[in-house]
């Protein structure tokens, strides 16, 4: 659902209903309470939520790979450099 390009008024305003829905689900509440948020609440709940669920994805995937291995042994390699515009 979430788009690299964002191409026409519609691809804006998906991006951004994903963002609210985002919102919404990381702190259980509706849609309708996310759109009356001041903007500077809206970000800074969308920075914690997206952050959250980023470290869950982490540990989620670090528990996966302990599971594979059959081992509580993993080494886990950041590649996150190869997605900055720099590189």
């Amino acid at each position: 659902m979430s788009r690299k390009q964002i191409i026409t008024s519609d691809d804006i305003n998906m991006q951004m209903q994903l963002l609210a829905y985002t919102v919404a689900k990381h702190y259980g509440i509706s849609l309708v309470e996310v759109y009356a948020m001041p903007e500077e609440i809206f970000k800074q709940s969308l920075i914690w939520a997206m952050a959250i669920n980023e470290k869950q994805e982490k540990e989620q995937r670090r528990q996966e790979m302990m599971n594979k291995s059959g081992s509580g042994e993993t080494v886990e390699f950041d590649y996150s450099f190869l997605e900055s515009e720099d590189f």
